[in-house]
């Protein structure tokens, strides 16, 4: 196995042993001496691959939300329908665990990943926005940009509700009931 192999292992159990922790027992209580452990590597280590928790976190959210983008991209066929898509199957690969889920928030909230995460967000959904308009079936009064920050506000909105509510109710129906009532509003 070549080297760059083996570090993408090790990065890639650095990342799955941080997950198992922060269901486990939170983001905040999860120290990164914990990570390293259950990883198998030792604490430097895991600095080689992540400044912080918060880095680490960022990352993995990142890195779902990106690919699923991508696939969005070169799916035929009306936006809506698409767009509907990609938000079930990003919600499909997030943990449906609500301690979880705020650990994830807690850990990209305010950082600079995560902003930077919007911005690439923003750059690839405006152009689909605008596409959706010139087809004729998204509203035309409001700009590309604010429909695409509209929806990742929606988004990132329904989440953290959801993951603060003591309801019983799942994530996807949160989900579902938020985007149905956001697609009728974007809708031509």
């Amino acid at each position: 196995m070549n080297r760059e192999m083996k570090k993408e292992q090790t990065r890639q159990r650095i990342k799955d042993a941080a997950l198992s922790l922060f269901a486990e027992q939170g983001y905040e209580t999860t120290t990164i001496e914990q990570v390293a452990k259950l990883a198998g590597v030792a604490k430097g280590t895991f600095f080689n691959y992540f400044a912080s928790r918060d880095e680490l976190i960022c990352e993995l959210r990142s890195v779902l939300v990106m690919n699923e983008v991508a696939k969005l991209k070169d799916k035929p066929g009306p936006l809506i329908p698409r767009m509907r898509m990609f938000i079930f199957e990003l919600v499909q690969q997030l943990p449906h665990n609500k301690s979880v889920m705020r650990a994830l928030f807690q850990g990209i909230l305010g950082s600079y990943p995560a902003l930077e995460l919007i911005e690439q967000l923003m750059e690839a959904i405006v152009p689909l926005i605008s596409h959706g308009q010139d087809n004729g079936e998204l509203r035309k009064d409001m700009p590309a940009t604010m429909i695409a920050r509209l929806t990742i506000q929606t988004y990132y909105g329904a989440l953290i509700v959801w993951s603060m509510s003591n309801e019983d109710e799942g994530l996807n129906e949160q989900i579902a009931i938020t985007f149905d009532l956001f697609f009728k509003g974007i809708a031509a």
